[in-house]
């Protein structure tokens, strides 16, 4: 039998319901140990190299390196702390699934997700919202730094159109606005009696993020046209920047259902749901 090994010192702490039900499940499959590089799969709590996750960077790396998988559990973009996201290797579009086959076309209303919103009408010259990333997370590894990826993202959408641009730091991240300072900010606030939400508003002709499940997902759902990197997993409903004065959001339903399969609530994390779809990844 196989040992999958987990970091209890590294996960933050509304993980511990989330790891319980996947190492419930995980027990019938592998043999379960604690703090073991040694083993042939890890299991870790989030790609953010931050707070109580910090240790997990040589968790992934020690993995990554001995090309052994490494699963990873994530607050999910589809319900916040409700739904979760179950990975294998990253949590971009750069990871598995295993979301394009074997669909449930009905499993959006069952996870109880809202209709898909028509594309917003507009009526005004409103702005575009780029939504920026934690600096400390893997998603962003590749991009040589938050502030110079968002000079480069400016320059393309002015290039292209005069509509004012509009800045929405990670509510958690550090970020220098000084060579901003001639761009609108919009400042994230905690939702009250939440754990970490933070409020977002939808009300833009477009959302420019890299590759940020939350931002991008919820802004698609909401009707609002994205533009995002191809490792996004929002990338197959993306625009270009040369379509930014005529956007047009593509047929989304494939997309959504999709999307549906790669979270999984707790009851489903247990009963090994992950594993039924996963398995072929990750052994």
């Amino acid at each position: 039998m196989k040992t999958l090994t987990y970091f209890p010192d590294y996960c933050s702490l509304n993980s511990k319901p989330v790891l319980e039900a996947f190492l419930e499940s995980a027990k019938k499959h592998y043999r379960i140990v604690e703090n073991d590089l040694s083993a042939d799969i890890a299991v870790i709590w989030s790609c953010l190299w931050a707070g109580r996750m910090r240790g997990n960077y040589d968790v992934y790396q020690h993995f990554k390196n001995h090309n052994k998988p490494c699963l990873i559990l994530e607050v999910g973009a589809l319900q916040r702390n409700v739904t979760w996201k179950v990975a294998v290797n990253h949590i971009t579009a750069d990871g598995f699934y295993a979301h394009k086959e074997n669909l449930d076309w009905d499993r959006p209303k069952k996870l109880g997700l809202p209709e898909l919103r028509p594309q917003r009408k507009h009526y005004t010259k409103e702005p575009i919202l780029v939504a920026l990333q934690h600096a400390k997370s893997e998603q962003v590894s590749t991009i040589h730094g938050i502030e110079h990826w968002l000079h480069a993202q400016i320059k393309q959408i002015e290039a292209v159109t005069d509509r004012p641009i509009v800045i929405r730091p990670h509510p958690r991240s550090v970020f220098d606005r000084g060579s901003f300072s001639n761009y609108k900010f919009e400042s994230p606030v905690k939702v009250n009696g939440t754990y970490d939400d933070f409020d977002i508003r939808f009300n833009y002709w477009a959302m420019v993020n890299y590759n940020s499940a939350g931002p991008a997902i919820q802004s698609l759902i909401q009707g609002c046209p994205v533009i995002v990197d191809e490792t996004s997993l929002a990338y197959s409903c993306s625009n270009k920047y040369c379509e930014l004065d005529n956007l047009i959001i593509p047929d989304r339903q494939q997309w959504y259902v999709e999307i549906s399969h790669t979270e999984y609530t707790v009851d489903e994390i247990k009963s090994g749901e992950w594993y039924n779809r996963l398995q072929w990844a990750i052994e």
